[in-house]
């Protein structure tokens, strides 16, 4: 970066500008106005003297105050120099000096009509500058103002100069498995390590109060944007005033990440996911590190299907609408507002909430997500991480959005994971591993980090009785597809409608498999099937931790368009788990 491309510092440099300029130059009579004000008031009311003049410019240089640092130019000043222009120069050398801020010290007269006023000046990229502004001071009609030019803006500057800068670029860190390799060298990876590029936006913003010039490259997404702060370092270079030096840096290299990814199971996940667009996530809940992150497993925004009935089954409990003994009728469908909510291929379900939770039956919990309300679904939905930003800066949010869950059938919807839920596998991973952790929300990373302990947002009471239930779905429910010889597996299956049966619309609604067209697109039961036989138009999901007690692992499976949980998600985390634990 350089100070090419700006016009002379001196009077007269931008007065063909001035005819766009009139909101602006509104705005600086204003600010004079008020800086007058101020200086009067500073002298009791008498004329304004240079010394106080000089240190009110210099201190509302120091606060980036351009409107005052504006008022305070004399008026041949503010004929020749726009605000707008002024801001542009000021800010264009601060960002040159990579200054963080700066304190002011005690005016002195150095000669007829100049001040020096001592100015700090904190960078970020060079050491401290201890400089001075020397103002000239004019009177116009006995009205004191300051004479724009190089000295009035940068400390430190001479009549004629120009801030200027040299850059050296750092050498950018690597990023490596948790072994140390490298993980360009693993093609398993190659999904996980993103991209480096020109930065823009938010990050353009956040690269240039860094120090950087705004060609650095730099992470655009995946773990190299993640890790943009450690990989990128810091630039080095020298900062000139005109040909004197100022200060001088060097470059500090960026820094090697040593990820969490392991890449036997980054390999396996990525064996196992195939050309599915959907994800596999991997964790150690003792410390969040996430193991394997194979396909898209923290952008993929789906709906979690029946995998949400663990947060749904929470809500009842903590509320104490049902235990896991209370009994329910068996049942093909329920009926709310009108329409009715099939279950999975239209099998008839009933009996305890834990055999309901078992075999993942519609037609129960379906009316308790009705019974729950708004408030109660949402509060559980919040605490294992949902509406809220993840973790993991570069994840996507999954979302429960609260203004759709203003009648029965919309709060039924929600509670199988159907109408406007939204969550990643990563998200469900979470879920799955707050009741790994009887009821504690790890903090998912990418990143090495020692053992931590973690918020806890269920009851212990709630979360071992999920976790129990969880038990039941593997040992003879719908994921028993993950069974492990000698190993108690905990899961929850899910398979989620994510295409609308096409059918005459009529005066009664119907649903589709393990989830209903409902308020997102609920249709008629004339000519409508019971449920949707087309494994294209479901999404397959499947969580699971192991062993039950003390957890050593926690995984989370999606398969977009792809069948049933049960038959084909569950069967994917089956060889992963048994990676971890060392058997099979």
């Amino acid at each position: 970066m350089s100070s090419q491309g700006l016009p002379p510092l001196q009077p007269g440099a931008s007065r063909r500008r001035r005819r766009d300029r009139r909101p602006l130059l509104a705005l600086a009579l204003v600010a004079l106005a008020a800086a007058a004000a101020v200086v009067a008031l500073s002298l009791g009311g008498g004329a304004p003297s240079p010394s106080l003049l000089a240190e009110h410019y210099a201190r509302a240089w120091a606060r980036e105050d351009y409107g005052a640092l504006y008022a305070d130019l004399d008026a041949r000043s503010r004929r020749s120099l726009s605000l707008a222009r002024l801001t542009a120069i000021e800010r264009h050398d601060a960002a040159l000096a990579s200054v963080s801020g700066a304190s002011v010290g005690i005016a002195s007269r150095t000669s007829e009509g100049r001040v020096s006023v001592p100015v700090r000046v904190r960078t970020r990229l060079f050491r401290t500058l201890y400089e001075r502004f020397t103002l000239s001071i004019s009177s116009t009609g006995g009205a004191l103002g300051i004479t724009w030019g190089a000295p009035a803006a940068f400390p430190g500057l001479h009549a004629g100069e120009r801030l200027r800068r040299v850059e050296t670029m750092p050498r950018r860190g690597s990023l490596l498995a948790r072994d140390g390799t490298a993980l360009s060298a693993l093609p398993a990876a190659s999904n996980l390590i993103g991209s480096v590029g020109s930065a823009s936006g938010a990050q353009l913003h956040e690269l240039l109060a860094a120090g950087f010039p705004a060609s650095a490259p730099v992470g655009i997404d995946g773990l190299e944007r993640l890790f943009q702060h450690a990989l990128g370092g810091s630039p080095g270079g020298v900062l000139y005033a005109g040909r004197r030096l100022l200060a001088a840096t060097a470059p500090r290299r960026g820094s090697d990440v040593r990820t969490s990814i392991s890449p036997q199971l980054q390999a396996l996940a990525v064996q196992e996911l195939g050309t599915s667009l959907g994800g596999i996530a991997v964790m150690d809940p003792a410390n969040g590190e996430l193991l394997a992150a194979a396909g898209r497993p923290l952008s993929e925004l789906q709906p979690p299907g029946s995998t949400f009935k663990i947060i749904t089954l929470t809500a009842v409990l903590e509320a104490g609408l049902s235990t896991a003994r209370t009994v329910y009728p068996y049942a093909t469908s329920t009926v709310l507002d009108g329409f009715t909510l099939h279950n999975a291929s239209g099998e008839s379900c009933g009996g305890t909430l834990a055999n309901a939770f078992a075999v993942s039956c519609n037609s129960v919990f379906a009316p308790l997500g009705a019974r729950l309300g708004a408030s109660r679904m949402l509060a559980a939905a919040r605490a294992y991480g949902f509406n809220a930003p993840s973790p993991v800066s570069t994840a996507a949010e999954s979302t429960i959005p609260p203004d759709s869950l203003a009648d029965d059938l919309a709060l039924g919807d929600s509670a199988i994971g159907q109408g406007q839920v939204l969550a990643s596998p990563l998200q469900m991973l979470r879920v799955a591993a707050t009741i790994a952790l009887v009821g504690r929300r790890p903090v998912p990373t990418l990143a090495l980090v020692a053992p931590r302990r973690f918020p806890r947002v269920i009851p212990v009471t709630v979360a071992r009785t999920v976790r129990a239930l969880m038990r039941d779905v593997v040992d003879y429910g719908t994921g028993t597809a993950a069974q492990i010889p000698g190993v108690i597996v905990a899961g929850k299956t899910g398979t989620a409608q994510v295409i609308t049966p096409q059918c005459n619309v009529g005066a009664t609604g119907t649903t589709g498999a393990n989830g209903p067209s409902g308020p997102s697109g609920a249709t008629g039961a004339a000519g409508c099937p019971a449920f949707d036989t087309n494994p294209h138009d479901t999404d397959a999901w499947f969580v699971a931790f192991a062993p039950e007690i003390r957890p050593r692992v926690v995984v989370s499976v999606l398969l977009p368009n792809d069948g049933a949980g049960g038959t084909s998600a569950a069967p994917l985390a089956k060889p992963i788990l048994e990676a971890v634990l060392g058997v099979g």
